[in-house]
């Protein structure tokens, strides 16, 4: 085939039980992601089960088959693809996912954009095996773990005029996908995440050193004094000085 990855079919299965996989043999792959319950399925002779948040490859032109009833509920996302025969050939027949969560938004997009153009089914089928391809390469690294990597660079660069765009070159990630992963693991983009921390050092900063404001502003990577003590503002509520010189008209109590 002229094409590395061609797109079929994909599609979101769930039973709510008393359900078994049908006897077939096709000439397209297909992946299977667990989602919930128990799959009882088997590859020529060779028998697997499948649950929540295992991989399932199965190679065209075998037979599978469920060889037992599955009681309970079950839910997955399937594709049927086409593929070169050297492209995505190391995938194990059956295996567990490291980052589910990825796997999960990328079969979302690919049943949002499977009817929109062949080639963007294509591509985003693409897209989501390379993300499983990764993810079953022992030297994978979870995205909790990517993310702290990406925030110790940050708090390390803080002082300079950093850009997301910057921090993606950096990392080799895409400027939305980069700031996505972010937001997953701290609850903000990655351009919301820098400007916080800009105003966590600003106020570390104010209130425990004797640096004048305009120095501290270069040490929050504002080369523009003015646009610093306008971003302080709008995000504590008063300016630098009111928020330094506040902790001091403050009456302290001791015991």
């Amino acid at each position: 085939m002229s094409k590395r990855v061609e797109y079929y079919l994909c599609g979101k299965f769930i039973s709510e039980g008393n359900w078994s996989h049908m006897r077939r043999s096709m000439p397209v792959h297909e992946i299977i992601l667990m989602l919930e319950g128990e799959m009882y399925i088997a590859e020529d002779e060779e028998k697997y089960v499948v649950r929540a948040h295992d991989l399932l490859f199965l190679k065209a032109g075998r037979t599978h088959y469920g060889y037992r009833v599955s009681d309970a509920p079950v839910s997955f996302y399937w594709i049927h693809y086409g593929a070169a025969p050297d492209v995505f050939s190391s995938f194990p027949t059956h295996s567990s996912i490291q980052v589910p969560s990825m796997a999960n938004q990328l079969f979302k997009q690919l049943l949002h954009v499977c009817s929109f153009s062949p080639e963007e089914a294509d591509a985003a089928a693409l897209l989501l095996l390379k993300e499983l391809e990764r993810n079953l390469q022992t030297d994978y690294r979870p995205h909790s773990a990517v993310v702290d990597h990406i925030c110790k660079w940050v708090d390390i660069h803080l002082h300079t005029n950093m850009t997301v765009n910057q921090i993606a070159e950096q990392f080799n990630f895409n400027k939305d996908y980069i700031s996505k992963m972010v937001k997953r693991e701290k609850g903000v983009g990655l351009k919301a995440y820098i400007l916080t921390e800009r105003m966590r050092r600003a106020k570390r900063l104010l209130l425990n050193t004797n640096a004048s404001v305009k120095e501290i502003a270069a040490q929050c990577g504002f080369n523009d004094y003015k646009l610093f003590l306008r971003t302080f503002k709008q995000h504590e509520g008063n300016t630098p000085t009111e928020y330094r010189n506040h902790l001091y008209s403050t009456q302290l109590n001791r015991l």
